[in-house]
């Protein structure tokens, strides 16, 4: 017994207490240092942010999934090391690890796309909540974001879902600023001058109109000749406007410009039917 209990096994018994110790200790001062950086910057994330929601869940959900991967990262390690420390070769579980790690990635590499395309997504503010986009051939409001997709509720109502992975070229009709167009038909024989000075007194009331004042980011601009098909000939008017008021914008010059055009005896083509 007393040959058993020799010193240099009680000496070795007792480094591997150390270590092991000296190990979780490590872990837990990691986990601790992370908590503490993550609560940090989501304070930090929630007073620069305060006015803007949206950003802040984005840059939340970041947050969150950093978080996440660090203390993974953290107890995989500490659990590899501890293994080493008491003896057990942690090669042939690296090898089985790997090839399980290749096999599921096989498996699910769709879904890893979907959620480094969310990543990226919200790393680089795309889009968000709210905005309007059009994305694989679908236009519409975003309703939610998520790490793997996301949902656009389409004008008459219809709900897609999209996958985050399969997102590649987005117009965002709703960022920096907007443009409201609208084209009026004009008959052939229509004095395109006379129209043309109608519209542009109609585009002078139009502005101080309450309804849209505040959406103007510059006077509307009248084209003039833009186009011309078999049937009419198109004059263009157009107007920088804040943010996705272009279409409520659109539709006050609209009925401006259709008055006008009345009250100045300039006809409107009418597409004919077939």
């Amino acid at each position: 017994m007393r040959e058993f209990l020799s010193e240099p096994l009680v000496a070795g018994f007792v480094s591997i207490i150390v270590s092991l110790a000296l190990t979780l200790l490590g872990l837990i001062v990691g986990l601790w240092l992370v908590r503490i950086v993550s609560s940090g910057a989501e304070a930090h994330i929630r007073q620069t942010y305060a006015d803007d929601e949206d950003r802040s869940a984005r840059l939340g959900t970041l947050l969150r999934t950093g978080s996440y991967t660090a203390k993974a990262a953290l107890v995989s390690s500490t659990v590899l090391v501890g293994l080493s420390t008491v003896g057990i070769p942690i090669g042939p579980m690296l090898t089985a690890a790997g090839i399980l790690g290749l096999a599921v990635s096989l498996g699910a590499q769709t879904l890893i796309k979907d959620v480094l395309g969310g990543m990226i997504i919200l790393l680089e503010d795309q889009y968000r909540v709210g905005d309007n986009i059009t994305v694989n051939g679908v236009n519409g409001d975003v309703e939610k974001i998520t790490l793997r997709r996301t949902n656009l509720r389409e004008e008459n109502g219809d709900l897609h879902i999209v996958s985050n992975g399969d997102v590649r070229a987005v117009a965002n009709k709703t960022r920096d600023w907007s443009r409201a167009l609208v084209e009026i038909n004009l008959a052939f024989d229509a004095d395109v001058d006379k129209a043309v000075a109608a519209l542009a007194d109609a585009m002078t009331r139009a502005i101080e109109d309450v309804e849209i004042t505040d959406a103007l980011a510059e006077p509307p601009e009248i084209l003039g000749w833009n186009q011309f098909s078999a049937w009419a000939v198109t004059v263009r008017l157009r107007a920088k406007v804040a943010p996705g008021s272009q279409w409520r914008v659109a539709r006050v010059l609209r009925r401006y410009a259709l008055e006008a055009l009345h009250d100045a005896g300039v006809a409107v083509a009418s597409r004919p039917t077939v």
